[in-house]
């Protein structure tokens, strides 16, 4: 739908409402879409957003409060999600990924997904100077197993909210600018699973060093550690 520019939901119950029953929505290729609002798709478990490169604004999808599984992916004119759903402890999946005009991340997302399982985020603009805020993770911390960030070169540091999240077993860091394993990390016992690919300033040796001593699998880029 190369014309399409707005996607508004009708009322509930309304005889505009996209549809009472549907469970999974991709929306893909839709080039001139500007923005997703009113979206009252209430049993809707997944929603994928791919290659809206005109899609600027996700201003509501509070009435999703079904969702499993929320994959945003290469959307570059992206700049606002706000208005998540604020009772959403179905959501396991989350990913939020190639949006190179965002600059924050909604404050709000870690207070309402405290059930996530899974978490990939990145990268983002360029503009700001380090990956931005993960403040709230910490809510994650029991339930959270896999994180995945992208980065870029000129962020040398990855968040340290990281630490908190005492359940996570994989940890995958893709296109950072950092020289070395940051010590709260190395400190991460929960850690089985410890990816570094295309981090420019590590090295194995570094990589074999700061890893947590539980860690059974360690690599960088393709290579064992």
């Amino acid at each position: 739908m190369e014309r399409l520019e707005k996607w508004i939901d009708g009322a509930p119950n309304s005889s505009k409402m996209i549809s009472p029953v549907l469970e999974k929505l991709v929306i893909e290729n839709c080039p001139n879409i500007i923005l997703l609002d009113e979206c009252h798709l209430h049993p809707l478990v997944s929603l994928s957003i791919f290659y809206c490169t005109g899609l600027a604004s996700i201003k509501s999808i509070q009435g999703l409060t079904s969702l499993k599984s929320l994959v945003i992916g290469t959307c570059p004119s992206l700049s606002v999600i706000a208005n998540l759903p604020n009772e959403c402890h179905s959501l396991k999946t989350l990913s939020i990924r190639h949006c190179t005009n965002l600059t924050s991340l909604p404050h709000e997302m870690f207070d309402y997904f405290t059930f996530l399982n899974e978490l990939e985020l990145g990268p983002f603009s360029k503009e700001v100077d380090s990956f931005p805020s993960l403040q709230g993770i910490e809510n994650l911390r029991n339930h959270l197993h896999s994180l995945t960030l992208y980065g870029v070169d000129q962020w040398e540091s990855i968040p340290e909210e990281i630490q908190h999240l005492t359940s996570l077993t994989q940890l995958y860091i893709f296109g950072f600018g950092i020289r070395e394993v940051p010590m709260w990390l190395t400190n991460m016992s929960s850690i089985g699973h410890l990816i570094f690919y295309n981090c420019k300033g590590l090295n194995k040796e570094t990589v074999r060093r700061g890893a947590p001593q539980e860690a059974t699998v360690v690599r960088l880029n393709d290579e064992e550690c």
